[in-house]
């Protein structure tokens, strides 16, 4: 049972937990201490619990006295903020995206050559598995992203390149 102001009780089970606002919701949508629960106001301030950042204590105290309770839930969503913060996939870069493996492209442009047949910006590592395949497999040498030979010579790459520029 938690105390929301002089004479309100509510049990805990009845209050909602909101991570999205990292504490416990009274009616009303107040914060209060997950220990005592005291009401947030502008004399009262509630922290975060540092770890979970999902339940809110005005001192110390209340904390020390609250973390058997907490302790295991505190863990849990710790680990899952962790893990979202190390699995977080990287931000696009300018360049855009591979197309085959919808990776961001790398800013260095001699990591990511473009294609003559296709005018298409692929990655090195495509490139690499494509060309590791072919030379396993004993196949023609094409391009990773369309499949078209690749130019036997710059005059050839030349040609592809303007057909591109004609078609675009």
């Amino acid at each position: 049972v938690i105390v929301l102001s002089v004479g309100r009780k509510q049990s805990l089970e009845s209050s909602n937990i909101d991570d999205k606002t990292s504490g416990v919701n009274v009616d009303g949508g107040q914060m209060c201490c997950a220990s005592c629960g005291i009401v947030a106001t502008d004399n009262v301030k509630l922290k975060k619990c540092a770890a979970c950042e999902s339940v809110r204590y005005c001192s110390v105290e209340c904390q020390r006295k609250h973390r058997p309770d907490h302790k295991v839930g505190c863990k849990k969503r710790a680990a899952e903020l962790r893990d979202e913060i190390l699995f977080k996939q990287p931000e696009s870069s300018y360049l855009g995206d591979c197309p085959i493996c919808c990776l961001p492209l790398s800013i260095d442009p001699r990591n990511s050559p473009i294609q003559t047949c296709c005018s298409t910006v692929v990655c090195d590592g495509c490139e690499y598995a494509n060309r590791l395949r072919q030379e396993k497999e004993c196949l023609e040498l094409t391009c990773p992203f369309c499949r078209h030979p690749v130019p036997t010579s710059n005059e050839e790459a030349e040609n592809n390149k303007m057909k591109r520029v004609e078609a675009n």
